[in-house]
């Protein structure tokens, strides 16, 4: 299994229903936010903090994601 932990991209600062109409990535929504899993390669996106441009959240509210690892023994 590969994980990958991405810098956030503030969920696009504004989600309805899971979607965001304005993500600032050539990939739209597809890795906009949360916990994406593609043939077993997981990745976390965080939603951050802060904003960017505009001062502006709705519907991502900010967080720090806290990811623990671990090996079965």
């Amino acid at each position: 299994m590969a994980l990958t932990i991405s810098g956030h991209t503030h969920g696009g600062q504004v989600r309805l229903f899971g979607w965001s109409p304005i993500v600032p990535s050539e990939f739209g929504n597809r890795y906009a936010y949360g916990h994406v899993i593609e043939d077993e390669r997981h990745l976390i996106v965080s939603g951050g903090l802060g904003c960017s441009i505009l001062p502006v959240r709705f519907g991502v509210p900010p967080e720090i994601v806290v990811v623990e690892l671990g090996a079965d023994a």
